[in-house]
């Protein structure tokens, strides 16, 4: 025991300035790590990037520099990094097996952080979940649903599947379908449905509102009322509702009786 002991001093003893070294490495590997993560900061903010997107790419240099500077490291030390790579392979192949869905979620979320189809605020819709979106994540995406749940989804199904954003384009274009009986003026309901939406708040002029006929059936005639609507500025909904009650009342004074078939 004693001659193992003996040993194992003056190896440590022969290896003590690579290891001091070996620490300096790693001082120093902090350091510049954080001098280029302030740098890639300084350099995305004079660009037109989003604050998630300057600090993910900021925090992934840190990181790439800290892995660096350890690879660096442990070569000083005297590690044989063929074997450290080899088992860190191994181990890799283990992890990503047993966590494949959480990398597949990191993966999205910083795919979707750089690429942004879409931004908070926004009020984005796929097959699963709807809302507004308060926070990106890099696993998952916080939205406020339009009942006030706070629903947590996954990047993944962000990535893979088909995504509406309701909020790209200033203008949302909003329908409703009416019917209207046979033997009523439908000339004259076409420019009252019209006047209502161009008095109604809210309604956008460009492009102009416009009815169409939708379809005939055996008792009415079924209209289809488009227009436009800033979802940036105004809500959808409270617009339509609006507009459907003064609609209503419009039809209903000239003597043309009104139902709502759907939207």
């Amino acid at each position: 025991f004693g001659d193992s002991f003996q040993d194992f001093v003056d190896g440590l003893v022969h290896r003590l300035p690579n290891l001091l070294a070996a620490l300096l490495a790693v001082a120093l590997t902090v350091l510049v790590a954080r001098v280029v993560r302030r740098g890639v900061e300084r350099a995305l903010r004079r660009t037109d990037a989003e604050r998630h997107v300057v600090v993910v790419v900021a925090t992934l240099a840190f990181y790439a520099a800290v892995a660096l500077g350890i690879v660096v490291a442990l070569s000083i030390g005297g590690v044989n990094l063929g074997v450290l790579i080899g088992s860190l392979g191994l181990a890799t192949v283990a992890l990503g097996f047993a966590l494949q869905d959480i990398v597949s979620n990191f993966t999205a979320g910083i795919v979707l952080l750089l690429e942004h189809p879409f931004t908070e605020g926004d009020h984005i819709a796929v097959a699963e979940a709807e809302g507004e979106v308060e926070e990106i994540r890099i696993r998952a995406t916080r939205l406020r649903a339009p009942d006030g749940q706070l629903v947590m989804v996954p990047n993944k199904l962000l990535f893979t599947e088909v995504l509406t954003n309701f909020s790209a384009t200033m203008r949302r274009r909003v329908e409703v379908l009416l019917e209207i009986p046979y033997g009523q003026d439908v000339a004259r309901a076409r420019e009252l449905l019209l006047a209502a939406a161009a008095e109604a708040e809210g309604v956008s002029q460009d492009p102009p509102p416009r009815v169409l006929t939708s379809g005939l059936g055996q008792e009415a005639r079924s209209l289809r009322l488009w227009f436009w609507v800033d979802s940036r500025s105004d809500d959808p909904l409270r617009v339509r509702s609006e507009l459907l009650d003064t609609a209503e009342q419009r039809l209903r004074a000239a003597g043309i009786s009104l139902a709502e078939a759907g939207s």
